[in-house]
């Protein structure tokens, strides 16, 4: 089942997600490691995705999403060990400094999003959806 999740990222000036962990989606009880990912921004809800920022799989630490299951994890409320999957999110830089921002330089860009997922032998579904918010930032 697809959840909301509305993204606040303070500055166009650092990457959004990848090592830093910040953008971690963590699904326990499942491998989803040899899924395929698509993470699509529009400036409307329902809009044409912009370019040179959809998320497709890629290598951890490269822009796009990265998934890796680790089967000894913990689960943070029984303790029980139960497997689940890091899914990693990654906007370089250089594609936020990219994005255009409208009359209002100084303005936050709200952009809409959703995470579609298609696991190994199963159909594809939205993972999760919203809002992503991006703030100017100050200096490079």
């Amino acid at each position: 089942m697809a959840f909301e999740l509305n993204i606040f990222h303070p500055s166009k000036h650092v990457v959004w997600g990848g090592a830093s962990g910040n953008a971690d989606l963590v699904l326990v009880g499942n491998d989803w490691s040899g899924a395929t990912f698509v993470m699509s921004f529009a400036a409307t809800q329902g809009g044409t995705p912009i370019a040179g920022v959809t998320l497709g799989n890629a290598a951890a630490g490269s822009q796009g999403i990265s998934a890796s299951y680790d089967a000894t994890y913990v689960h943070p409320e029984t303790g029980a060990i139960v497997g689940a999957t890091t899914i990693r999110p990654q906007i370089d830089e250089t594609s936020l400094e990219a994005l255009v921002w409208g009359s209002d330089p100084s303005a936050d860009l709200v952009l809409h999003y959703d995470l579609l997922v298609t696991p190994v032998g199963g159909a594809q579904q939205v993972f999760c959806y919203g809002t992503f918010t991006l703030q100017p930032g100050v200096s490079d």
